[in-house]
């Protein structure tokens, strides 16, 4: 069993834990084979069922409590946060063995300034996604990228790259919620933090 000494601060600190999360997702949104780079989106869909997918996590912005994702505006989950914008980002780093849900209100950005911004900075590799030719999820009698021929197993010009456009969507999370779960031979360690009179309040939970 590890010695009190071993452990880390966030531990039995609650302000250190509030300091870990946001050293992660900091990480998550700059390094890029990071752990927090690759969360979990959930949300329901139009029937009530839950729907979660490993999506890329693209930038943070703790001052505005912001996440930004980027998805196909074809995509079942635009619709799916239309209808309902309640979401959750669960992110997991195996090393460290903590686990971050993140709690909040999602919206789509199409054709808009945040939406153009997030097309303008996503690198050339990225942006070829959206010249798929067909909806995701689309039902295909053998296996296909999606992509038109002339762009497969290269990345396009600037200026066939603006064709997809169209389909691209930058998904924005306001959170006002974080659960923390860090897992340890010592025991476990569970806390809450909500966003509330300005500042985050946080909250020890049973694991």
């Amino acid at each position: 069993m590890p010695k009190s000494t071993d452990l880390p601060a966030h531990y039995e600190d609650l302000t250190a834990v509030e300091g870990a999360w946001k050293t992660l997702l900091r990480a998550g949104s700059s390094e890029r084979g990071h752990p927090f780079k690759k969360p979990v989106l959930s949300t329901l869909s139009s029937n009530g069922q839950p729907k979660a997918r490993i999506i890329i996590l693209r930038d943070v912005d703790l001052g505005e409590r912001s996440i930004r994702l980027h998805t196909d505006a074809r995509s079942g989950k635009v619709g799916e946060i239309e209808a309902n914008p309640n979401v959750m980002l669960t992110f997991y780093d195996p090393t460290e063995e903590i686990q971050v849900q993140v709690s909040g209100k999602a919206t789509a950005h199409r054709d808009d300034a945040y939406a153009d911004a997030a097309w303008a900075g996503a690198p050339p590799s990225s942006r070829r996604a959206y010249l798929a030719e067909v909806t995701p999820g689309s039902v295909s009698e053998r296996p296909v990228s999606g992509l038109p021929l002339d762009v497969e197993g290269k990345v396009p010009s600037e200026e066939r790259l603006r064709g997809g456009r169209t389909n691209f969507a930058a998904l924005q999370v306001v959170f006002d919620r974080i659960d923390w779960l860090f897992l340890n031979p010592a025991g476990n360690r569970r806390a809450k933090f909500v966003f509330q009179d300005e500042a985050w309040q946080g909250t020890w939970l049973a694991p």
